[in-house]
């Protein structure tokens, strides 16, 4: 899920979600009125930024961190992770263990809150027709000509480009990579920025600026309900399987009162309402219980397992090998 929170005065909580507000603030201000935390929400474009803020302060300065799954081991190897407190989070007894087994290790040092997809938003009314594979993304019609958003985080960006090849997403094969670098460099002139496009009336897919581009797709569901003509698909090579976890950092000076935070996410009644602010599934099963049937059948929300089958959730790996999926990032942007 990739936003920033902060919660002020006792918690400094990091979120993840692309720039825009993801939060209920119903939600906040009932954690508030209940504990008299204040909430203060702030944003980074990327993973990539907010990893890169982590490691200029070494973990200080925060206690919450929303962190996507593969990330969690490196944030661990950085020493900027406490240990899960499950005496202060009694409300893990509510994860569905089919999202605990799904990275058994990370259990200790983070607390799974969604899981979805990202895949392909666009306009097929502007566009003319459909979109089903990524490549017609990466090697796109002249009429796309700058009318195409990238997202800016290198792994997902070669992640689709390796997708589109035929490739995992989890590749560590240099000829493999080089050949995603080469798909994207010949995408370069067809893309109007490398970023994340907006989910609300403001966003390029509603003005129309912007006909196709990597979106998550709770973020989807939230521009569509803007702009019911933009589509979304997972691409028939597949797409990116994510999963978020809530931790607390090691030099995190409230960690009471941070795992008091996550576990009020956790409380079923709040889980589900959550889960529908946000357009995303959650790894709650007491809360999946309370979830409206239009909510679990939506495909967008909830996609369907030959879909699951075929995308990927991403892997650690190896230093070099991220180093030069960045490397391959800052060539596009300069």
């Amino acid at each position: 899920m990739p936003n920033l929170y902060r919660l002020i005065f006792y918690i400094f909580c990091l979120f993840i979600v692309s720039g825009q507000l993801h939060m209920d603030l119903d939600l906040l201000q009932k954690f508030e009125q209940k504990t008299g935390i204040h909430v203060k929400i702030v944003f980074f474009e990327t993973d990539e930024t907010r990893d890169e803020l982590l490691a200029q302060t070494q973990g200080s300065g925060f206690d919450v961190v929303d962190v996507l799954a593969n990330r969690v081991e490196g944030y661990v190897n950085h020493g900027w992770l406490a240990p899960v407190d499950s005496q202060l989070v009694p409300n893990l007894k509510h994860i569905d263990p089919r999202w605990v087994q799904a990275y058994p290790e990370l259990i200790k040092h983070g607390v799974p809150l969604f899981w979805g997809t990202e895949g392909i938003a666009y306009r097929p009314d502007l566009l003319g027709g459909k979109i089903t594979k990524w490549l017609e993304l990466l090697k796109p019609e002249e009429k796309l000509r700058k009318h195409i958003i990238m997202e800016k985080d290198s792994r997902n960006l070669l992640g689709v480009a390796l997708k589109a090849l035929g490739y995992s997403w989890n590749t560590v094969e240099s000829g493999q990579i080089e050949k995603a670098r080469q798909l994207l460099v010949a995408q370069k002139s067809f893309v109007r920025d490398y970023g994340y496009v907006g989910i609300d009336q403001t966003s390029g897919l509603v003005n129309g600026d912007v006909w196709a581009t990597m979106l998550y797709n709770g973020d989807a569901v939230a521009v569509q309900s803007v702009e019911p003509r933009i589509a979304y698909v997972i691409p028939e090579e597949g797409g990116l399987l994510w999963m978020d976890y809530l931790a607390v950092l090691e030099k995190s000076l409230h960690k009471a009162e941070a795992y008091a935070f996550i576990n009020f996410l956790h409380e079923p009644e709040n889980a589900a309402q959550l889960a529908q602010t946000l357009h995303y599934a959650t790894t709650n099963k007491s809360a999946t219980a309370m979830l409206p049937a239009d909510f679990l059948n939506d495909p967008v929300i909830y996609p369907s397992q030959a879909i699951v089958d075929r995308s990927e959730f991403p892997q650690k790996l190896p230093p070099r090998v991220e180093s030069k999926q960045k490397n391959i990032l800052r060539g596009l942007l300069n």
